[in-house]
């Protein structure tokens, strides 16, 4: 397995290997139904095609509608999949989200949605893979496995060592 680089700013703290790429950006936003400033987009994604994502979005938005959104957004690409509903206390954050389960060129997809309410602004984490494997230097690791530790990172944040 590979060593992790860090990513922290704004607010925003993730562990992640360090042979996936980083994109980071902000979206202006001015409309209706979003209140009007700049929001954060952290993106993460690996040679596989698996990909890790998190969006800002004001304060106020309900968790649960953008949960749903990003899952008829998944329906509309993809068509047909099972997907499972779930509500979970994290690392003292109330999460709401989708398991969802898709086959996508011949490979079955595994993807998670996860969003919660801060208090300061409402966040999204998305993250999407194939039945695939890492394989490190003595041992394979599903992709699953190293989207899972890039989220829990994000939600237990840094771990400080006296």
């Amino acid at each position: 397995m590979s060593d992790f680089k860090e990513y922290d700013d704004r607010g925003v703290y993730i562990a992640y290997p360090e042979n996936w790429a980083l994109e980071e950006y902000d979206e202006a936003w001015d409309d209706e139904t979003l209140t009007e400033g700049v929001h954060l987009t952290v993106q993460l994604g690996n040679d596989s095609g698996a990909f890790w994502f998190l969006k800002t979005y004001p304060q106020g938005t309900n968790p649960e509608d953008i949960a749903q959104e990003a899952l008829s957004a998944l329906q509309d690409e993809y068509g047909d999949m099972e997907f499972e509903r779930f509500d979970k206390e994290m690392f003292g954050k109330f999460i709401t989200g989708y398991e969802i389960h898709f086959f996508y060129l011949d490979l079955v997809n595994l993807a998670r949605i996860l969003a919660f309410d801060t208090g300061e602004r409402t966040i999204v984490v998305f993250w999407q893979t194939g039945n695939q494997l890492i394989v490190g230097n003595d041992e394979a690791v599903p992709v699953e496995d190293v989207l899972e530790a890039i989220t829990f990172s994000f939600l237990r944040g840094p771990v400080t060592i006296p």
